[in-house]
């Protein structure tokens, strides 16, 4: 097992963006570190990849990533043409993107408007160029010229301009929610641009924003992967045909079959000069995960995004020459119960469990190596807790698993449950390949371990059949457990403000407790690193010890297999990237 080695960048603490790195692409002004400090709230460690040797060399043309272990750098002068085809498990369900809980066929139409680079998640310029932060509750974005939206009515090929921004910036937080008659609970983004006082147009590339108060995460919230950017006039437009929608990113949608394939084409007013070089990207529905591997292996993707260590191997024996790019991940599966059922209204049911589980077995079971521990603020941030400091505590340290196990039982007797009688539950999970597969061998691999250590103890797992199933269970409450996932925000405090607090977009399991709630806000406010980590420390401490409202279990390792004849994946890939379908697609071709 080296859980430790593949994971380590997530816990060097210390290791922090640069005051240089912060301000990239972006003016600061009068304010010094301190105003820094707003740009550089991800903070997040220096990247260490999983040994593996790069299968190529460097190639001579345009920028390419920095060597890095697991990604190799194919060489060859970029061929422009050709068709980009991946499969997928369904054609996007949620064509609304800041309403959407997942992937959607914005990620190819659109762009985020300000990128993070993928290894370090450090703020960089998008459809905004540049920001300036002339005080503590003020940012100036300035939308770059010459972004053209797609050539389709009413927007014509115009240019995305600080209208747009706008728009996109107010929607996200939810602020058109009442005016479009919709709950502002479906804007699950909302706290990642939370905070807001006015949003100002200034002119037509300029957008002033005014906060109500300091905030250590706001700018860095544009960096959440579902953040991409919509034009002005798509509510009006409507979200029932795709083909109708126009962006800005690299391709447009020239055909959507609900349920087959999505095809998209190059679009020819892309603003970043040379790209894309891909003629034509499609985007098919295949039925499960080996007939993917199998597509793969007969040369019909050009890449996929690989999960169990079983799939890796089945790859690596047919195609020896396929290159296989591995990296930490952002993503990290947990266990939620809601604690408003039954059972799980007694903290010391929820903390028995937590004692009782075996978390390497479940990291390990199904991805092998390349797993790391996370506490409840995903590990990857300098103010949370490292992974080491959570392989210490009680529950997780695989040196007390015996002295845990104890522990629990007595906690579980004491509340009148011995031998885990009386607890009875259901564990759902949603439909598709991927990481829900994971995420059910998760419910199955808790289970069996339950049983072992809580014979009374009576539990059943149901996948929901579909995807709106699904989504009604989560944003409703309608569950008594949940086993699920998480693609970590750009910063701990937008993370664990969407997941715990009781106002949180993704606040699922019903947790509502005032102090948890005040902490997470001094921390999003709270400009300091070491004052925030100080904070984040008595939130964590307090969950693990008094409140329990989820388990975390493990942060998944990234791994995707692509061929050999594509160039300029590593410019994509990297532990803060986001998954195979959402990448930037403009910027990879064939040699």
């Amino acid at each position: 097992m080296r859980t430790q080695d593949s994971n380590a960048w997530i816990h060097r603490r210390s290791a922090r963006m640069s005051r240089r790195g912060l301000i990239r692409g972006g003016v600061v002004t009068g304010l010094g570190l301190t105003g820094a400090a707003l740009l550089g709230c991800a903070t997040t460690p220096k990247p260490s990849a999983p040994a593996q040797t790069p299968s190529a060399a460097s190639s001579p043309t345009g920028p390419t990533a920095p060597a890095r272990p697991g990604v190799p750098v194919v060489k060859g002068t970029p061929k422009d043409g050709g068709t980009w085809t991946l499969p997928i498990a369904d054609t996007s369900l949620q064509q609304d993107m800041h309403t959407a809980l997942n992937q959607s066929i914005w990620h190819d139409l659109s762009e985020r408007a300000l990128e993070p680079d993928p290894w370090t998640n450090e703020v960089t310029a998008g459809i905004v160029e540049k920001w300036e932060i002339p005080d503590n509750t003020h940012f100036v974005l300035h939308v770059r010229k010459g972004v053209n939206l797609h050539n389709k009515p009413p927007w014509n090929g115009r240019e995305f301009d600080a209208e747009d921004l706008a728009f996109n910036i107010n929607r996200i937080a939810g602020n058109t929610a009442a005016a479009e008659g919709l709950p502002k609970t479906a804007f699950q983004r909302l706290d990642t641009l939370a905070g807001m006082q006015t949003v100002e147009v200034v002119d037509k590339y300029t957008v002033k924003v005014t906060m109500a108060k300091p905030s250590a995460s706001w700018l860095a919230g544009f960096l959440e992967w579902r953040n991409v950017m919509m034009p002005k006039g798509i509510v009006e437009v409507g979200f029932k045909d795709p083909v109708k929608f126009a962006g800005p990113g690299s391709f447009m949608l020239t055909e959507f079959v609900p349920g087959v394939r999505e095809v998209f084409t190059k679009h020819p007013g892309y603003y970043r000069p040379g790209e894309p070089h891909f003629d034509k990207v499609v985007r098919t529905v295949v039925a499960d995960t080996s007939a993917t591997i199998a597509g793969f292996i007969a040369k019909q993707f050009g890449a996929v995004g690989t999960g169990s260590q079983q799939d890796d191997q089945t790859i690596k024996a047919a195609r020896p020459d396929a290159l296989m790019y591995s990296t930490p991940g952002n993503q990290w599966l947990y266990l939620r119960p809601n604690v408003k059922f039954g059972v799980f209204t007694d903290f010391r049911v929820r903390k028995a469990l937590q004692l009782g589980m075996d978390y390497p077995a479940l990291g390990e079971g199904y991805y092998g190596e390349g797993w790391g521990y996370t506490g409840p603020v995903f590990s990857g941030y300098a103010d949370s807790w490292s992974p080491e400091k959570v392989k210490s505590l009680p529950g997780y340290n695989p040196d007390t698993k015996a002295k845990d196990i104890a522990e629990a039982q007595k906690m579980l007797s004491a509340a009148g449950h011995a031998n885990g009688d009386g607890v009875s539950f259901e564990i759902i999970g949603g439909p598709g390949t991927g990481i829900r597969i994971a995420q059910k061998e998760n419910s199955l691999r808790f289970q069996a371990q339950m049983a072992k250590v809580f014979p009374g103890m009576k539990m059943t797992i149901r996948i929901l059949g579909d995807q709106a199933q699904w989504a009604a269970a989560q944003t409703g409450k309608a569950f008594q457990m949940m086993s699920f996932s998480s693609v970590a925000q750009p910063t701990a405090a937008s993370e664990a403000t969407s997941i715990y607090h009781s106002k949180g977009g993704r606040n699922y399991g019903n947790f509502e407790n005032a102090e948890a709630d005040a902490l997470l806000e001094k921390a999003a406010a709270t400009l300091d690193l070491k004052e925030r980590t100080a904070i984040f420390d008595t939130f964590q401490t307090k969950f693990m010890d008094e409140w329990m409202p989820m388990y975390a279990l493990y942060v998944e390792p990234k791994r995707t297999m692509v061929q050999p004849n594509v160039g300029g994946y590593e410019k994509v890939v990297g532990p803060w990237s986001s998954g195979l379908t959402q990448h930037r697609k403009g910027s990879l071709y064939y040699v």
